[in-house]
């Protein structure tokens, strides 16, 4: 049987951690814009964050303070096909769990079925799911109360469904005006794809909020209290400098830190100090590179990958005539858009003298790095096929790459979905 304390600290995606820090301002005017209601501008928003910046444990935390103050609550993500199907269900759910009497709705809707399966609609995807999310805002208003549909990893939706929610959502929240609020959340490139969607205009409307970096005394307050809450103890020089490896991070970082310190130290029994926090900050570094950065880079499209490749040949701060020196195949217009989408996405920004500085998650450091690694790759790879052409037995066959090209396509407003290097035009969803 294992007596061994739980670690407090959750550096997993997606799980909640004990204490929230640096989003106190975002939190409250969501829940003041719930409470004022349809109305309220930020009554449908928009969250977009990098990965590891706590999307989903943010969208956890609206949900749970929405419920206390008693909004019906339907969650889903749309990282997989069948998004529509699953805001359904949540609707079936919601119609078992209070008690709603759809008798009168079945005019409305295209088939119900009473029975142990309880409710049942037929066509979600073809028909939408306005009908149904009527259904419920009207019971909901009868009540007083208000309907909150969360949608996490919009980035990763399927166009035609993300569209059909669109329109449903437009005629629900702004044509009827029922009292359904609207929490979605993605990457911040979904500045340059989703919402350039000229479709998805109800999306274009919702207030947009940035998910901040974590400042350094709000990672300081995390540690310390977190610790203390389970009853564990650390020094203040451990402390410092967990809390500077911290700062101007994202939320991932932070919790892995606080998990490797109370691991090495064997807390809460022992106290953490100096040397377990300085071996914290090597393991959660490279466990930050391994699960956030490297995906980070990798979701990037090859345009984004060279413009930063550029940056870090002039040690991350540069005139914009140098970027186009080294990036010659790109027009300037093309690389206004990349820098762009770079600032939007935190890596990038402005001097006041009106030089490109790099500042995000992708440092100089961190682009060096995983330049230099796929270049061992590549060299490794090359001198396998060398020696494969001269004998025969050492060959193997050619595999396609498992790397997007995701190059930015301006018409389909959209990232090309096909392995990198492919033959011919880019092809989106």
């Amino acid at each position: 049987m294992n007596n061994q304390p739980e670690n407090p600290f959750k550096p997993s995606f997606g799980r909640r951690p004990l204490l929230f820090v640096g989003r106190g301002p975002l939190l409250d005017n969501v829940e003041q814009s719930l409470r004022i209601g349809s109305g309220d501008y930020g009554f449908t928003r928009l969250v977009l964050g990098q990965r590891g910046s706590g999307k989903t444990t943010l969208l956890a935390e609206i949900s749970e303070r929405a419920a206390l103050n008693g909004a019906l609550i339907l969650r889903a993500d749309a990282s997989t096909p069948g998004l529509l199907d699953r805001i359904t269900s949540k609707i079936i759910d919601a119609y078992d769990l209070h008690d709603i009497d759809v008798s009168s709705r079945q005019s409305r809707l295209s088939g119900v079925s009473v029975g142990p399966i309880g409710i049942r609609w037929e066509g979600t995807t073809r028909r939408g799911i306005a009908p149904h999310l009527e259904g419920l805002t009207t019971w909901a208003a009868s009540q007083d109360k208000i309907v909150l549909l969360t949608v996490d990893e919009m980035h990763a939706g399927e166009r035609n469904e993300l569209r059909r929610l669109c329109a449903d959502l437009q005629t629900i929240t702004n044509i009827d005006e029922m009292p359904l609020a609207f929490v979605g959340a993605g990457l911040p490139e979904m500045s340059h794809t989703l919402l350039q969607d000229k479709k998805m205009t109800f999306f274009h409307r919702c207030h947009r909020d940035k998910i901040p970096v974590i400042e350094q005394p709000d990672a300081w307050r995390c540690l310390r209290q977190t610790i203390e809450e389970s009853e564990g103890t650390i020094h203040q020089d451990a402390l410092a400098v967990l809390a500077s490896a911290a700062a101007d991070g994202l939320a991932y970082k932070l919790q892995s830190l606080g998990h490797y310190a109370w691991r090495l130290s064997g807390a809460p029994k022992q106290p953490i100090d100096l040397t377990c926090a300085q071996e914290a900050v090597t393991l959660a570094e490279e466990d930050f590179k391994t699960k956030v950065l490297v995906p980070m880079w990798h979701d990037l499209p090859q345009a984004d990958q060279d413009y930063l490749i550029a940056l870090s040949a002039h040690h991350g701060r540069a005139r914009p005539q140098e970027i186009a020196v080294q990036v010659s195949d790109q027009s300037a217009r093309s690389l206004l858009r990349t820098e762009g989408r770079l600032t939007d996405a935190g890596h990038l920004t402005r001097s006041e003298t009106g030089e490109i500085v790099s500042v995000g998650p992708l440092t100089v450091e961190i682009v060096n790095d995983i330049k230099r690694r796929e270049d061992e790759y590549r060299d490794g790879e090359h001198r396998n096929r060398t020696v494969g052409a001269s004998s025969p037995s050492l060959s193997a066959s050619p595999r396609p790459s498992k790397t997007l090209c995701n190059a930015y396509m301006p018409r389909a407003k959209a990232r090309c979905v096909l392995p990198r290097g492919h033959q011919g035009r880019c092809r989106s969803r």
